[in-house]
């Protein structure tokens, strides 16, 4: 099943979505304009490096090629130290844990996880990786299909626990303690709701018991639905969450209102004047994301306890960028595939020193370092290992530092080639991802 069209950010994912428009952010408890934005970030210096990230924050947001990270210090916009290619896509963070995001790319997509410690790591998200989560200790969640991928604090092996739904689509996982992880998932179509994305609800997931339990109970039909959006913990533990509903035969403003899941149960909370999705809680402030109407960027405001909004920066939390081409779209087709067909491109020979995947083992903070480690990686594993740097892979590494490019052959499974890696090597684990050149 492809990704429905913004799917996991904003509702357009059927006509009468698409032709709804976002009326309600016109209306006076909406903040003034987006200008505020572009004064807000010649305000902002631009940090660089892990560190601004390793302490996390209680809000961080994509912003074009900047990760904006509030908290009670302020507001700062950092560059992202991955050094990988793609668009920022769904950050989160959490004081005192680090800051993770997702690198969307063509195809399988990256995982980044700055760890409080300061350590940069990358996971081969497995697909089309979707809202990573940060549990307390540390433990990292995102999304792929209709799974969730789970990765435990200072572990390198990435875990797959099997969704709730068959050929659903799971999506804003997050965390509950340590015992266990709500997430989003959309039911795939049947006779009695026919179309994808048009019923979705909150699911648990017990990681002692290993099952799952759902915790909402929304329905829909052939024309009307009914979805789940932007999940979040409030600061007395209760979920809150945004329901959008419509019929498709109605070319109409969506509904949207606000939830909150209790050990009671789902209540409503109240309507909202328009298209807004949550983006977690600011010094007891709720946090909205809106869409600019006429560049289709993302603002962060908060609410206030009258209900009114102030702008407080840019950026998307939980919403897709869609100022921004999606790098699996291509003239022609939906999405890019995660694998091209054979016939896709011409046979070509195969090359004892250029392969269709590497493992990327950076960063280095000089040239020296990384010769040692490719001489390391060389004795353990008898792969080539090639010192290298911004300027031979400039989509990979980022400038001023050294990483070693791992050549392997083209066997068939690549991410059970870095896990053997890994494993082989774990003192590299934590450094090393899985690329295409």
């Amino acid at each position: 099943m492809n990704r429905p069209t913004a799917a996991l950010g904003a509702v357009v994912m059927v006509s009468a979505l698409a032709t709804a428009g976002i009326a309600g952010l016109s209306q006076a408890r909406s903040p003034s304009s987006a200008s505020a934005c572009a004064v807000a970030r010649t305000r902002i210096p631009a940090f660089r490096g892990p560190q601004r990230l390793m302490h996390g924050g209680s809000i961080a947001a994509a912003d074009a090629g900047s990760l904006e990270v509030l908290s009670a210090a302020g507001t700062a916009a950092v560059l992202p130290p991955d050094g990988i290619a793609g668009m920022l896509r769904h950050v989160t963070t959490r004081t005192g844990v680090g800051t993770a995001y997702v690198r969307d790319r063509a195809g399988a997509d990256v995982v980044v996880d700055v760890t409080a410690g300061g350590t940069v790591r990358r996971f081969a998200a497995g697909g089309e990786a979707t809202h990573p989560a940060l549990s307390a200790t540390g433990d990292l969640a995102w999304a792929v299909g209709g799974d969730l991928r789970l990765v435990a604090s200072g572990a390198s092996r990435v875990r797959v626990i099997r969704g709730p739904v068959a050929g659903g689509l799971a999506f804003s996982p997050l965390f509950r303690g340590s015992a266990s992880i709500v997430a989003a998932v959309a039911s795939a179509p049947s006779r009695r709701v026919p179309e994808d994305e048009y019923l979705s609800n909150l699911w648990r997931y017990s990681r002692r018991a290993g099952t799952w339990m759902q915790l909402t109970h929304f329905t829909a039909g052939a024309d009307r639905w009914s979805v789940v959006r932007t999940p979040v913990v409030r600061p007395d533990g209760a979920i809150e969450f945004v329901r959008v509903t419509g019929r498709a035969s109605a070319d109409t403003q969506p509904t949207y209102q606000l939830w909150r899941l209790t050990t009671a149960g789902a209540h409503l909370v109240r309507g909202l004047p328009g298209e807004r999705y949550l983006a977690g809680y600011e010094a007891g402030s709720r946090m909205w994301n809106l869409r600019d109407g006429s560049t289709g960027a993302w603002r962060l405001a908060a609410e206030s306890a009258d209900g009114s909004l102030r702008d407080v920066g840019c950026g998307a939390v939980m919403v897709d960028p869609l100022d921004r081409v999606d790098p699996d779209l291509r003239p022609g087709h939906r999405f890019a595939p995660l694998h091209e067909p054979a016939e896709a491109s011409p046979p070509v020979a195969p090359s004892p020193v250029s392969s269709a995947n590497a493992i990327i083992v950076g960063d280095f903070s000089t040239g020296s370092s990384a010769a040692d480690a490719a001489a390391q990686i060389t004795a353990a594993t008898g792969l080539q290992a090639i010192v290298t740097d911004a300027g031979h892979l400039p989509a990979l590494v980022r400038p001023g530092v050294s990483a070693v490019e791992v050549l392997i052959p083209p066997l068939p499974d690549p991410e059970e080639q870095l896990a053997t890696f890994r494993s082989e090597l774990p003192s590299f684990a934590g450094w090393s991802w899985l690329v295409a050149v």
